[in-house]
């Protein structure tokens, strides 16, 4: 299930948000060893100042957090544009209404390292497709995201494979590279085949102009 929480209504949703930010550390903080801001056990950053939504994947069986990602609109403030504009190569900054930036992309890392299972598919693949279902009711053209070449490979097991913007560029420890994917309901049943998800997966259908003013 995908639960969304706009930035600006963190106060009325206190433990999903703590989850949610205590996870970004684990991940980013802890196992990554990425060069991130934290506050205790959170990890948080000035872009989440900018009212972004928070797309929240929970565990049917235990109602557990198992991954998140961070959408801001690329008028606003955003990751790449503002801050790896070094991975736009030769293109220029990416400023639409019609293009969103997804961030912060985690999985919980005890799933992460469970070979065994299944679940980082579908758990990733359910986050995609909630960013997928409400980029459709919203009539955007792209997503847009930095990642590193590890987690490129995953989207493309995933059947998201995107497409490169420029070529990649060795960023602190990784290997980093901004992608593109085409918002569009071929992607999305494609997502949803490869990870066995039937019907919706948001917890209340919406666009991402109505999440954000919620």
């Amino acid at each position: 299930m995908i639960r969304i929480v706009n930035g600006n209504g963190r106060s009325q949703h206190p433990q999903a948000i703590d989850e949610m930010f205590r996870l970004r550390k684990r991940v980013f903080h802890d196992f990554l060893k990425w060069d991130v801001k934290t506050e205790g056990d959170w990890e948080i950053d000035h872009y989440d100042k900018a009212n972004p939504l928070y797309v929240m994947s929970y565990s049917p069986e235990t109602g557990k957090i198992r991954g998140s990602l961070r959408l801001l609109p690329t008028l606003g403030p955003n990751m790449l544009d503002d801050t790896f504009p070094i991975l736009l190569g030769d293109n220029p900054e990416i400023r639409s209404a019609s293009v969103w930036e997804s961030s912060r992309f985690c999985i919980d890392p005890e799933i992460s390292q469970d070979r065994a299972s299944n679940q980082v598919t579908v758990a990733a693949a359910e986050l995609m497709c909630g960013v997928g279902e409400m980029g459709l009711a919203s009539g955007i053209s792209h997503i847009v995201t930095v990642t590193d070449v590890f987690l490129e490979r995953m989207f493309r097991r995933m059947g998201c494979p995107g497409e490169r913007i420029a070529d990649p560029h060795r960023i602190g420890s990784v290997y980093a590279v901004a992608i593109a994917w085409e918002v569009s309901r071929t992607l999305l049943d494609t997502m949803k085949a490869v990870a066995a998800i039937e019907g919706t997966v948001l917890e209340q259908p919406m666009s991402l102009e109505t999440a954000r003013a919620a």
